[in-house]
């Protein structure tokens, strides 16, 4: 703004000194025209529309014609109206501006003589005419040139801004695709980590299980062999064979399940114990001395069903309740284990007795527990919508039930289609 207003006046004083003897009219036009140009920077309009209102005020009624001074400030109030306004007030000014030119064109005092006189009526004169066909045009076409550069500089501007918006709008997406893709790999590094953290738990179940439920049968075998070394040796030697073989098994479970781990290895991998591996486990714990009833059901439909996973939890669930009655109870005398199957559903049930039963300290103890079996076995089967339930049998508190079920795999995605 200060730069134009020291245009404004560079070239006012350059008229004043170029237009000499303008006398009282001549100079209060040209100020008058010259005054409204110093507001073409902030309001270019307003400032076009008083430019267009000073010259037909000073022609009109001064009587001047302002020519010297309207020749730079129609030019400089058109050109940064086309520069900077809106289309329906350019096409308004140029409108204005150019119908202002050919009004002070017409009615300047300057050309007063007339043409032709008829009875009081005149028209015209020679300058009339060569100002009215030379003039007019030449203001209009100055006046168009403004408007023209100065739209031409409006067009250059707003491609300017629009790449400015466009590069910010790049600028935010890239940013906004930064934070994205910072979101992204901080998701999925909390993935990898639940992951690993389920991979750790899943194998500290199964390292549980395993060791568990062998130590417990290796304990009770070896209380066995120890007190029978002296009586039946022959008896000691199988049982002790047994431990060996019990061992053995468990090493091998474990080493499959360290095999996991070693990914760049070809890990040491056996079948994943199941269902039909029941009766092997029951047969185990029949030779650690416990007596064990096994009840399956005459129809393999809704067991062959079970996905893998459900058949290892209902292993799981007999090899957890029978470890747990050689362990907890050493009084133990008999166990049950009965298989139910559904439609949807199957179900383990294991009933021992032995909770109450009073045995001798120096003999056999009861081993310790964590809890974390029956905690761990109840995570299995909730997996494939099952529940656990553990504890004395009402009818007879020596009597200790685990029950468990599981769903079948039509069941499993009948229930997921529904709640899709």
């Amino acid at each position: 703004m200060v730069a134009n207003a020291v245009v404004v006046s560079a070239l006012c004083a350059i008229t004043v000194l170029m237009m000499s003897g303008l006398g009282f009219s001549g100079t209060a036009g040209a100020a008058m025209l010259a005054a409204p140009v110093y507001l073409r920077i902030h309001k270019p309009v307003l400032a076009a529309v008083l430019v267009a209102v000073a010259a037909l005020t000073a022609t009109v009624v001064l009587q001047t014609w302002p020519f010297a001074v309207g020749l730079w400030a129609v030019p400089m109030v058109v050109h940064r109206v086309a520069a900077r306004s809106s289309g329906r007030a350019r096409f308004g000014i140029l409108a204005l501006a150019m119908f202002t030119a050919l009004v002070v064109t017409v009615i300047s005092p300057r050309w007063s003589s007339p043409l032709f006189s008829v009875e009081g009526f005149s028209y015209g004169s020679v300058d009339w005419w060569a100002g009215l066909l030379l003039i007019t045009p030449l203001m209009w076409l100055t006046i168009v040139t403004a408007y023209l550069f100065g739209d031409l500089k409006r067009v250059k501007w707003e491609r300017e801004v629009a790449l400015a918006q466009r590069a910010q709008a790049l600028s935010d997406r890239a940013e906004a695709l930064a934070a994205w893709a910072h979101r992204l790999e901080v998701e999925r590094d909390q993935e990898v980590r639940l992951a690993a953290q389920d991979e750790r738990t899943r194998i500290a179940r199964e390292m549980h299980d395993i060791v568990a439920h062998s130590l417990s049968v290796v304990i009770t075998q070896a209380d066995g062999a120890r007190y029978a070394a002296s009586q039946d040796p022959q008896a000691a030697t199988d049982t002790l064979a047994r431990i060996s073989v019990t061992a053995r098994d468990s090493l091998t479970e474990m080493r499959r399940l360290l095999g996991i781990l070693r990914t760049e290895e070809g890990p040491l991998t056996a079948p994943v114990p199941g269902f039909g591996n029941l009766p092997e486990l029951v047969a185990g714990v029949r030779q650690a001395g416990l007596p064990v009833e096994l009840v399956l059901p005459r129809s393999d439909d809704a067991v062959a069903a079970l996905p893998p996973g459900a058949s290892l939890a209902i292993y799981r669930l007999v090899q957890e309740a029978l470890t747990n009655a050689l362990k907890h109870s050493p009084g133990a005398t008999a166990a049950m284990v009965r298989i139910r199957t559904g439609w949807e559903w199957v179900e383990a049930v294991v009933i021992n007795d032995g909770v109450l039963t009073e045995v001798d300290s120096t003999t056999t103890k009861p081993l310790p527990s964590s809890g974390q079996g029956l905690r761990g076995l109840a995570e299995r089967l909730g997996v494939y919508g099952g529940q656990l339930q553990a504890g004395p049998v009402p009818e007879n508190p020596d009597r200790w039930m685990v029950r468990g079920w599981v769903r079948t795999r039509s069941s499993a995605a009948s229930q997921q289609k529904g709640g899709s």
